[in-house]
């Protein structure tokens, strides 16, 4: 009996334990960005743009965290130096640049599906909770 009854507080501790496979917006570099690009298998996502000392990047990124707590899915994050002094740094990013056009507004947040970015899939600025829900129920990356 004493054995099963610690058997079982084992499994407890490991299920409670174990990380969970969501943890919210997951952080990437540029050239994590550009690297899912490239990846077949990988290059349909949602990625949002925040900076320093943006109000509406840290707005943004409550949001965002909301809504992914409430509805779990796949979002990754770019967090950007606007005074970028590292030269393989800033190469990554004019080459991302090449494909997400200038970054004119932060928050920005984009949806690549199959490695290309379509006009509609870009959004600019600070999204409020309803229009931001609206647009990913649209992208069917929520239901």
């Amino acid at each position: 009996m004493k054995k099963v009854i610690f058997v079982m507080l084992i499994v407890c501790l490991l299920v409670a334990c174990s990380p969970s496979s969501k943890k919210g917006p997951i952080e990437v570099s540029a050239a994590e960005v550009l690297e899912k690009l490239s990846d077949e298998r990988q290059n349909s996502f949602l990625l949002y743009v925040i900076s320093d000392d943006c109000y509406s990047c840290d707005e943004y990124q409550k949001v965002i965290e909301e809504i992914e707590k409430q509805q779990p899915f796949e979002v990754y994050y770019l967090h950007i130096n606007l005074k970028e002094k590292d030269a393989d740094v800033k190469k990554m990013l004019d080459e991302l640049k090449v494909t997400t056009g200038v970054l004119r507004q932060l928050p920005t947040t984009y949806y690549f599906y199959q490695g290309t970015l379509q006009a509609e899939n870009r959004k600019e600025g600070y999204l409020e909770k309803k229009d931001l829900i609206a647009w990913l129920k649209n992208l069917h990356i929520l239901h």
